[in-house]
């Protein structure tokens, strides 16, 4: 049976959402502009449909508060931040989140694949491979992890000056390669940064 809305209030410390009352039960609260949208008024009828509309918005905007707090704290890519918000809310409102977080550049994975490739090879060599594996692992699309991993990367003027540094440090080329190694690169680029940088290496030894 429907019931009728018979009072209104401003949230009192935000006044972009409001309260009802039905019958002298207290709903909400709702975003203003979202409850002129379901005529939510006083006189107006309320009923199950209604109610039902009311909660997929509250939760909308819930969603979206969250996401909010979470990306004031730190970047996520799309997946991640759609993958957390799915722990709480159901995947198609933590879609509409993250669909939302883009469209007002809250999220971009190209951003996100910049920074963190510049965090991830901060004073450290690190393969294109082994970055870009990385960098997929956060949920960076593949064609901008590739992008964005060999535009970061270590290279191999860089590896061949590394090299020497570590040489001149007194470590020798096993060790050295078993570094790079952890690094991500390959015997082929590693022994072609040896080999730039004049450092003998038995690769049997």
């Amino acid at each position: 049976m429907a019931q009728t809305i018979d009072k209104i209030i401003v949230h009192a410390d935000d006044p972009g959402l409001m309260y009802w009352f039905v019958d002298g039960a207290r709903m909400g609260p709702l975003r203003r502009d979202y409850a002129d949208k379901l005529a939510i008024e006083v006189g107006a009828l309320w009923n199950k449909a209604k109610a039902r509309k009311v909660e997929h918005l509250a939760q909308l905007n819930a969603c979206h508060a969250a996401a909010l707090a979470f990306l004031a704290k730190r970047d996520f890519t799309q997946a991640l931040l759609l993958e957390r918000l799915c722990r709480k809310w159901p995947e198609a409102i933590a879609q509409v989140t993250v669909d939302q977080m883009r469209a007002a550049g809250w999220v971009d994975d190209k951003t996100y694949a910049t920074r963190r490739a510049a965090k991830l090879t901060e004073r450290k060599i690190v393969s294109p491979e082994f970055l870009q594996a990385r960098l997929s692992g956060e949920g960076v699309p593949d064609s901008i992890a590739q992008k964005s991993a060999r535009a970061a990367a270590t290279t191999l003027a860089q590896l061949c000056a590394e090299a020497k540094r570590l040489v001149r440090a007194g470590k020798s080329a096993t060790s050295i390669a078993r570094v790079f190694s952890r690094a991500g690169f390959d015997l082929d680029t590693i022994e072609s940064a040896f080999a730039k940088a004049r450092i003998p290496w038995n690769t049997d030894s």
